[in-house]
């Protein structure tokens, strides 16, 4: 699917209404300790997961697009930083 427009202010609210709202819940309390999670976007010394920002921001279904290129992509477009959480371990 593709993800539908939406702006920097718009992705900005979406990462204020995770921190009041969701970064301390148990679902999202370690979110950055889930594998699942390889990058997270970059603001004001925080992290926030690509996906969930994206899906706060326009409204859909975090569920009904791709992550990793297309999210990453999407949130750079909008002049944000997307960071790696952790190193790929070269050994396998």
């Amino acid at each position: 699917m593709r993800i539908p427009e939406t702006t920097y202010e718009a992705l900005v609210r979406a990462m204020e209404q995770f921190d009041y709202g969701m970064r301390n819940t148990r679902e999202w309390r370690d979110w950055e300790d889930n594998k699942a999670h390889k990058y997270a976007v970059k603001y004001r010394e925080q992290r926030y997961p690509v996906k969930r920002i994206i899906s706060l921001a326009t409204g859909v279904s975090y569920r009904s697009f791709g992550g990793g290129a297309q999210a990453n992509s999407y949130v750079r477009k909008r002049d944000l930083q997307v960071v790696r959480l952790r190193q790929e371990n070269a050994g396998g």
